[in-house]
């Protein structure tokens, strides 16, 4: 069990969610549930591969180490399974109630084959891969029928601009009446969680 709060679990390990202002968001959503057991899964590992989509070479110290975020969440959620999902082959390792695997998050065959194998649900999704509008929409609308009833999925990095905040339905067309809301100055941060609401309005 670690001694360190969220934010200082992150830059342990070289994650950029805390710099990202994220640390406080999650730790109100999660500090209540951290000791649950549960399956979690983030969706983008961090690939060193240089040149290629959302690699963080450059971005990150050339000591960084794919799966940094999974290693913060693994010693804040010390219940729980951690799972990282990824389409770069360098992104791969398995560590201690860590599991990683390759899937293209947008291809609807390859994560309804990965989830076939790994016959679980998901109590929190965490889609950091492509940020990219459509390539989060694909992956939400292939991942939400995989979390829980009464779980918590989230789209980081959303851009500004994104359809996903210009459209009212772009979102509630797939996840129908779940309740969600968007946080952060530019709505850069979608929070859904699978539980439905009987009025107008978000949580």
């Amino acid at each position: 069990m670690s001694d360190l709060d969220l934010a200082e679990l992150f830059n342990k390990y070289g994650s950029d969610k805390d710099r990202n202002g994220y640390s406080h968001i999650y730790s109100i959503l999660f500090d209540n549930i951290k000791n649950n057991k549960m399956n979690i899964l983030e969706i983008g590992i961090g690939t060193m591969i240089p040149n290629v989509y959302s690699s963080m070479k450059g971005y990150m110290p050339d000591n960084y180490l794919p799966g940094a975020s999974l290693r913060a969440w693994n010693d804040y959620f010390i219940n729980s399974r951690i799972y990282g999902f990824d389409i770069q082959e360098d992104t791969q390792f398995k560590e201690n109630r860590i599991e990683t695997s390759i899937c293209d998050s947008t291809n609807k065959e390859s994560v309804n084959s990965l989830m076939g194998k790994l016959n679980i649900e998901f109590d929190i999704i965490i889609d950091d891969g492509w940020h990219w509008d459509e390539a989060q929409r694909k992956t939400l609308v292939n991942f939400f029928p995989y979390l829980k009833e009464g779980g918590i999925y989230i789209i980081e990095d959303i851009y500004p601009g994104s359809n996903l905040t210009k459209s009212p339905t772009e979102i509630k067309d797939i996840i129908g009446n779940y309740e969600h809301f968007f946080l952060g100055l530019q709505n850069n941060q979608c929070v859904i969680r699978k539980k439905r609401i009987n009025t107008i309005g978000y949580c």
